[in-house]
């Protein structure tokens, strides 16, 4: 596939207690993380029907989640970047006992180890009505987190002296990561709106008007100061798929169109994001103004990857790996069967709860098979249609459309967008400096 590239942003290690690294310094390396929704274990306090309820209805390894995010640190631990980031979802559901157990124990190897990391929070990490504690057949509200209280716990990994600047209307910030390069870390979540009477949480993301302002300002401030600027946030800036904006738009900020033009304007030209759990590029606008969304998937749903970004010489060079070895499972390939069947059924589950009542029971597991089919290969990234794959979605879609026409016809729209890849490459990218 033709790539177009992007223009080069130098990210390194944190001014605080580590060494800068000189402006001339050619050779290094970053590692991204995302939507790692650890829960902490002592909510599961006993197995019942309550969590085998929720687990049924969500595609996330939650179980596994300490173990699959102390495997990927282990391995970080080998890579040695030079920093980390994790674009959002921190937690399960935002509770206290979780975040707590990210910060002061999980994460904690990377920075004893002299690797700085920055985080953003996501939807589900901040005053979230959702914080639960398992109690086998019901479930009972456990504390969550408010803005400020985020901020305290994750003081090490931002939020405290490294930054450089905070947003009064937000939990964004900026921090110096080398004499010529910043990150501005975004925090685009809807968490005011949250609704513990109507046990709501949002998913959708917006970036707020005082906070375009205060993004504003640190572009014009980095410019001022020579610096390039490297942006992370939890929401898509930029349309994965098409219909995404569509059927799934609480999946990308509001207005994502006029924002990402904004970003090509102020030369924002790279932003890591996550939400979607899905190993995808994507990119929009021309020449200098264009920008690339590289939103990298969840290390709780399949296919557990994270990114190793190396910036060599005049080029950045994108690549995928794959946590493969957690407590319990005998091989890579059991547990990466494990967690494409755990996506693939509650995909499945979803859809034979949107469909109407009067859908067979069959007929709903077809479609759910065949939607399950592209959602998997989307998470995946890079995704190539099978041959026999549209003759799958054509019998799902042909046995759906006498019990919905509506239904029928979103299936099929969907199973082929899912399915169809939009450049750039997604899990493999090399970017030269010269090309932009």
């Amino acid at each position: 596939m033709m790539s177009r590239l992007v223009s080069v942003i130098v990210m390194l290690m944190a001014l605080t207690s580590l060494p800068t690294i000189a402006r001339e310094h050619k050779n290094w390396k970053m590692a991204i993380l995302s939507d790692i929704h650890v829960m902490a274990p002592e909510l599961l306090q006993e197995d019942g029907a309550a969590f085998q309820n929720y687990i049924a209805h969500d595609r996330k390894l939650l179980r596994e989640s300490s173990d699959l995010l102390k495997s990927a640190v282990a391995d970080l631990l080998e890579e040695r970047p030079d920093v980390v980031l994790v674009t959002g979802d921190l937690t399960k559901d935002g509770e206290a006992v979780s975040h707590q157990y990210v910060a002061e124990q999980l994460l904690k190897p990377l920075r004893k180890a002299g690797i700085p990391v920055y985080v953003i929070p996501g939807n589900h990490d901040v005053n979230n009505p959702h914080a639960v504690v398992f109690l086998k057949d019901t479930v009972q509200r456990t504390k969550t987190v408010t803005p400020d209280e985020f901020a305290q716990c994750y003081s090490d990994y931002g939020y405290g002296q490294a930054a450089i600047a905070r947003d009064e209307h937000s939990l964004s910030y900026v921090v110096q990561l080398d004499e010529s390069t910043r990150l501005l870390a975004i925090d685009a979540c809807k968490y005011e709106e949250n609704d513990y009477t109507l046990n709501t949480c949002v998913t959708g993301g917006r970036i707020k008007e005082e906070t375009m302002d205060f993004i504003r300002r640190q572009v014009a401030d980095a410019k001022r100061q020579g610096c390039r600027v490297l942006t992370m946030m939890h929401h898509g800036l930029v349309r994965h798929w098409k219909w995404q904006d569509r059927v799934m738009a609480d999946y990308l900020v509001d207005n994502w169109k006029s924002r990402a033009k904004e970003f090509g304007r102020l030369g924002l030209n790279i932003v890591f994001t996550g939400h979607f759990h899905a190993q995808d590029i994507a990119a929009c606008g021309k020449g200098d103004k264009r920008v690339y969304d590289i939103e990298t998937g969840s290390t709780v749903s399949y296919p557990l990857p994270y990114r190793i970004v190396n910036f060599e010489d005049g080029q950045i060079d994108i690549q995928t790996k794959y946590i493969r070895h957690i407590p319990n499972f005998g091989s890579a390939e059991e547990l990466e069967a494990h967690a494409r069947r755990y996506a693939e059924a509650g995909i499945a589950t979803i859809v034979k709860e949107m469909l109407p009542k009067k859908v067979p029971t069959d007929v709903a597991h077809q479609a759910g098979e065949a939607l399950a089919e592209a959602y998997v290969a989307h998470l995946a990234g890079d995704e190539r249609m099978t041959d026999s794959y549209p003759a799958v979605l054509k019998a799902a879609c042909k046995k759906l459309r006498p019990y919905s026409w509506k239904y029928a016809f979103a299936l099929k729209k969907l199973g082929k967008y899912l399915y169809t890849d939009l450049e750039p490459a997604d899990n493999t990218f090399l970017m030269k400096n010269e090309e932009f």
